[in-house]
């Protein structure tokens, strides 16, 4: 009676162990990973991490996720949870690669920071929380350059799938004229979508005076006309008003899963390949001088590791442009010229022209939260009831502006000349770059003599600063291998504004915000210019300060291994396989082809929702 008692026992706790999944396994050493895994997944960043989640929903694969940078508990995270930290996660260089650009010959030789994050999270965990999509004719665009699928119609869904939109509470809603069409968003995706709690009551006064001013004023910018003056939301979790981003929305899911792993603080050095050119595995170590292993993919391998490292791994493992490979005595598995190639950001110009101004009653200075005794009631506030300016991030105002509306009168001598001139590209440029190139400009430049696409995203601050950023650049940057060393940062150019149209497009920007700052609906902050002066109004003149003053980054690193044809520079077809080799696909931002007229991160999202489908065959 006692022997059957304890084999009951023991056969019914059997079952329930194999009944239950094993949850998934965080890996800090490289010795305790399995010989081999379905897909390995380079970067557990924003599209690394959308990708694995997904993949593990299947339980029969398995996923093992390689991360260079920490895992870091969210005990530990006030710094990237609480939205009004936000300024500092974006500039600690605790969460970057630390890469430093080479010295940019049309902006006085300066050099600057890369933004590449190393954190398990990736920019996702970084960024300005904005949480807005570009316009229906940016991805449209895609799928004129042969990428069928990826137009608006194709990418829609994905947006959605990754999104739970929360409405705006109906005061707030009321109080700000927030609208918005439930049509456009997704309400059971991962990422939390909403309106913090507390909103600087002077945004509202500006975007009226920007619709006294006639720029559009659409409903809502996330259902494909993403023009004029918006509210956005921002990636944040209404209930604990903490940022939303891909560690606590994909990781935290995935991790409880037996057929998930993540390998943090090593980073990918090389991808192998066998005689028949098939990706098998990757070479990973946890730095210069620390034991090299190997880990084999039954399946896949996925490169998720940012636009600045994407192509810079690929390089190091045989597939780029053939001269730098020689240079640095790389075997060449695939000549692919497009690899690193196509570089765009959003080069961005900030607090020029520079204004004071005056901020009255009943609006609330951002300047406060400097003083340290209202900054820690602030935070106290936050921290005891999840409400006031700790609450917010970088803002939930911006607009995203058309050639015409901010150059009528010179939009199309500048895209004549756009047309008829050089393409200013790298002098290394392979001949399939170029003609990718000329294609792009065509589509470009028919698009700039509509209101379909912004070139400009203008944004009046909190503080009634503004913040320019030139969204649709002419200039093409690189991002190539110093050495055949994988731990030697990447060698990063901007090459910003070597095309003249974009610095244009520039002086028209400043040109139209300074009649704007002029305008009636902002006389009550009595704005005054202070630099560089009233007295500087020729296109020369205010060319030589844009110079002076703009950034060539907005910390919107893309389309390094652009998802276009062959013949034109293309690195990844439309199913996103990387060219001339198998089992190696690209999920990141690095395979956009035209950079979107937005913020980048819930377009990486879906990108990324998109590519999930794609590998698993739907």
């Amino acid at each position: 009676m006692y022997s059957r008692s304890i084999f009951t026992l023991l056969i019914t706790t059997l079952r329930l162990i194999y009944a239950s999944p094993f949850p998934g396994v965080v890996i800090e050493r490289g010795e305790d990973l399995k010989a081999s895994y379905d897909y390995i997944v380079v970067g557990g960043g924003t599209s690394g991490l959308v990708v694995a989640n997904r993949l593990t929903e299947n339980p029969e694969k398995s996923v093992l996720v390689i991360e260079a940078g920490k895992l870091i508990p969210d005990d530990q995270a006030d710094e990237i949870l609480i939205p009004g930290n936000v300024r500092k996660a974006m500039v600690d260089p605790v969460y970057q690669w630390g890469i430093t650009s080479q010295p940019v010959p049309t902006l006085e030789n300066k050099t600057w920071a890369v933004d590449s994050a190393k954190i398990v999270g990736g920019g996702s965990a970084v960024n300005g929380m904005f949480f807005d999509r570009g316009s229906k004719e940016d991805y449209d665009s895609w799928e004129k350059l042969g990428n069928k699928g990826w137009g608006w119609e194709g990418l829609e869904p994905y947006f959605k799938k990754s999104e739970t939109f929360h409405p705006p509470d109906p005061e707030q809603a009321k109080e700000f004229d927030i609208e918005y069409d439930p049509a456009a968003h997704g309400f059971t995706g991962p990422i939390q979508a909403a309106f913090p709690d507390f909103i600087y009551p002077q945004l509202k006064a500006i975007k009226d005076a920007m619709k006294k001013f006639r720029i559009p004023n659409p409903i809502d910018g996330t259902n494909g006309n993403a023009i004029g003056a918006l509210w956005v939301t921002n990636s944040i979790n209404p209930k604990s008003q903490t940022r939303s981003y891909a560690k606590t929305a994909y990781h935290d899911v995935a991790v409880r899963r037996s057929n998930y792993h993540l390998l943090t603080q090593q980073q990918v050095t090389k991808i192998l390949f066998d005689k028949n050119k098939k990706a098998t595995g990757v070479m990973f170590s946890a730095g210069a001088g620390s034991t090299q292993r190997k880990v084999s993919a039954k399946a896949e391998i996925i490169l998720a590791a940012g636009a600045i490292h994407s192509p810079q791994l690929l390089q190091l493992s045989g597939i780029g442009p053939k001269d730098l490979l020689n240079a640095h005595g790389i075997p060449m598995i695939v000549d692919l010229p497009g690899v690193g190639s196509n570089f765009q950001e959003h080069a961005s110009l900030i607090n020029m022209p520079n204004y004071t101004v005056t901020i009255p009653q009943p609006y609330i200075d951002p300047a406060l939260m400097e003083n340290a005794t209202y900054n820690a009631q602030a935070l106290a506030e936050y921290k005891a009831n999840r409400t006031g300016p700790y609450t917010a991030g970088v803002g939930n105002g911006a607009s995203f502006l058309p050639l015409p509306l901010i150059a009528p009168h010179s939009y199309k001598s500048l895209i004549k000349s756009a047309l008829e001139s050089s393409t200013y590209l790298h002098p290394s440029a392979h001949s399939s770059v170029i003609a990718g190139f000329k294609k792009q400009r065509e589509l470009l430049l028919d698009s700039f003599a509509t209101y379909k696409v912004a070139v400009d995203e203008f944004i009046v601050d909190t503080n009634l600063q503004q913040v320019f950023a030139l969204l649709k650049p002419l200039s093409r940057g690189f991002v190539g291998i110093g050495s055949a060393d994988p731990f030697a940062k990447p060698v990063v150019e901007f090459r910003t504004i070597t095309n003249p149209t974009d610095l244009a497009i520039i002086v028209e920007s400043v040109k139209y915000a300074r009649l704007f700052m002029a305008s009636e609906g902002l006389r009550k902050f009595n704005p005054v210019e202070i630099y560089p002066g009233a007295d500087v109004v020729s296109d020369e003149a205010l060319a030589k300060v844009v110079v002076k003053a703009l950034s060539p980054t907005f910390m919107h690193p893309a389309c390094t291994c652009a998802m276009m044809k062959r013949e034109l520079g293309g690195v990844v077809d439309d199913e996103l396989k990387v060219y001339g080799v198998e089992g190696l696909r690209i999920v990141d931002a690095s395979v956009m082809p035209l950079i979107p007229g937005s913020h980048l991160s819930s377009t990486v999202y879906a990108v990324a929702e998109k590519a999930s489908d794609i590998i698993k065959g739907m």
